[in-house]
């Protein structure tokens, strides 16, 4: 069965409806360029085996504006079959700017199917140092749909600097389809310090690029927080 690993955990790219779309497209092609591995959650990613993710962003409170901009990248490389090495580049739950490094390692499997994992992370998160602690959980399904995957994802953003901790939980279902094809609906929450938090609906849809990429396409919507549309678009490559 088909699990994530194979995937990246997809932080798209948003883009504006209009004519900037193929420039933007032409930017990601070339940011993939430096770009080097992916997210595989609960399962890692094995000895060798790697992944890349590149995203570009646009959101905005309504069709009228202001939109805002920003790209994102994601890597993941397997140093062992169990220990995983990567960065994330990009925002982070607040918004602001992050590059973190990060390990991540299997703690725990149950019945075969259900996958537990830990990582830590280390960087830059909005001018402050941070340590990451995340704790991954995943399984892998066949129904009459066909085959899927559902993953939470936590993390846990503390900064140093200031003494305050931010949190995010990444909700995922997704279906492996014909030919490649991969549908995807995800539910995004977090909260920072002196906030009430967010839930953002993320859901898209990934089409194959010949053997080993994928481009995918979607939208997201605020549940919970200000009001934000977006729709994105991605480029995930393994190796």
């Amino acid at each position: 069965m088909e699990t994530p690993a194979t995937l990246t955990k997809p932080l798209p790219l948003l883009i504006k409806v209009n004519g900037e779309l193929t420039m933007m497209i032409r930017l990601a092609l070339l940011l993939l360029a430096f770009a080097s591995v992916a997210h595989a959650g609960a399962w890692p990613r094995g000895k060798g085996n790697g992944f890349a993710m590149v995203s570009l962003q646009a959101t905005a409170p309504s069709l009228s504006g202001p939109v805002s901009y920003y790209t994102s990248s994601y890597v993941e490389f397997g140093l062992t079959d169990k220990l995983t090495l990567g960065s994330d580049v990009g925002h982070s739950v607040s918004g602001n700017s992050k590059a973190l490094l990060f390990l991540s390692y299997p703690i725990a499997t149950l019945g075969e199917k259900h996958h537990f994992a830990a990582e830590i992370s280390f960087g830059r998160i909005a001018g402050d140092t941070v340590v990451r602690p995340g704790l991954n959980y995943g399984f892998g399904f066949e129904n009459r749909i066909g085959k899927g995957w559902f993953t939470l994802d936590s993390l846990f953003e503390h900064h140093i600097d200031r003494g305050h901790t931010d949190v995010k939980a990444d909700i995922t279902l997704g279906f492996n389809h014909e030919r490649g094809f991969k549908s995807i609906l995800q539910l995004q929450l977090g909260k920072q310090r002196g906030d009430n938090g967010f839930a953002r609906l993320a859901p898209s849809f990934a089409m194959p690029m010949g053997r080993k990429m994928h481009f995918e396409l979607g939208f997201s919507t605020e549940l919970r927080g200000p009001k934000a549309y977006g729709i994105k678009a991605g480029l995930w490559r393994a190796f």
